[in-house]
């Protein structure tokens, strides 16, 4: 009886589970031996693969052998960064030959890795294999204050890498005897990406007006004072800004922080001289204490602390006002002379 390539994989599978307790106890003290090992080791890849991380949106994947290495180059900006998911998409023919490929995350790489280079001394930190799954997520912490989640359905890597040269060097190996020679060809399909922590950046500029060169005021951020105006990490919402000042007007801000993005919040001081606002009809004559204004185009018109009257003349009918000024405040009148009209027999 003859078989195809296919069913001679499954005969051997069969028989290598048949009898393979021995090769699995020394297959685990094989990874005990590695897991344990902390001096420096040099070794050679089949080639180099360079998988660089942004903070876009989009990931960036490439395709590597069971026998390559992946050097995962992290973004310029670290702001946010706190971590760095790796996922892998297994090929078939390595799940199908399960813990057949390795994978280990190596400390203290020389020389620097490049596309260029394949020979390599390094100390490996830790080691796992792909099982029969056909996928695989790795969770690195890049420091030793995050707040990465772990979960069922990734890996989470206990020690952290010395992303020597800003990258992490990964290293993928064939660690089974017995295996297709065409399980070295597979492709495994890697991508990368930030693993931020839940805060977003604001940098607040306070400005006095223009004819002050310096101002005092107190800010604060929902109702908590804070001295640091530039670069604050705050958590992802809507947070409220207020400025008070004994020279200036109170400002209130709103401003809604996302996470991992950076914001920018100015905020101009105003004078604290009183200002009223008037919204009359374009032919209404205005005074305020019997002097005529001319508050066509003006947004405000400020006024000296204390009592005032406001005059207002439209045709025949004048509306008077008084209003007390306290400084700081505004003040806004509003006319309306409205028409009734009624149908008599």
């Amino acid at each position: 009886m003859r078989y195809n390539e296919r069913e001679m994989d499954f005969y051997y599978l069969k028989k290598y589970r048949k009898s393979s307790l021995l090769q699995i106890l020394l297959f685990t003290l094989l990874l005990s031996f590695f897991v344990q090992t902390t001096s420096a080791e040099s070794f050679r890849v089949h080639k180099t693969i360079m998988l660089p991380v942004t903070n876009a949106e989009e990931k960036n994947f490439v395709k590597a052998g069971p026998n390559d290495a992946i050097v995962v180059s992290l973004p310029e900006d670290m702001t946010f960064v706190q971590g760095i998911e790796i996922m892998f998409k297994v090929p078939q023919e390595v799940a199908y030959w399960m813990d057949s490929v390795a994978w280990s995350l190596y400390d203290e790489i020389k020389p620097e890795p490049t596309e260029k280079k394949i020979d390599y001394r390094g100390t490996r930190k830790t080691i796992g294999t792909f099982g029969n799954s056909l996928s695989l997520v790795l969770k690195i912490p890049l420091n030793s204050e995050n707040t990465i989640k772990k979960d069922s359905y990734s890996t989470y890597i206990d020690t952290i890498p010395d992303f020597l040269h800003n990258k992490i060097f990964l290293r993928m190996q064939m660690v089974m005897k017995g295996t297709p020679s065409s399980l070295s060809e597979a492709e495994f399909e890697v991508s990368a990406k930030p693993i931020y922590i839940n805060k977003g950046m604001l940098s607040i500029t306070v400005r006095p007006p223009d004819n002050i060169s310096s101002a005092l005021y107190n800010v604060f951020i929902d109702e908590t004072p804070i001295s640091k105006l530039q670069e604050l990490l705050i958590t992802p919402g809507i947070h409220t800004v207020h400025v008070t000042s004994d020279s200036f007007r109170n400002e209130t801000k709103s401003i809604t922080i996302e996470q991992a993005k950076k914001h920018t919040l100015d905020i101009k001081l105003r004078d604290i001289t009183p200002l009223i606002r008037i919204a009359a009809p374009d032919n209404a004559a205005i005074q305020i204490d019997d002097k005529i204004i001319d508050y066509k185009g003006k947004d405000s018109i400020p006024v000296p602390q204390g009592m005032h009257t406001i005059r207002i003349s439209i045709g025949g009918y004048e509306i008077v006002k008084t209003v007390n000024a306290l400084n700081g405040h505004s003040y806004s009148i509003n006319t309306n002379i409205d028409a009734t009209i009624t149908e008599e027999d």
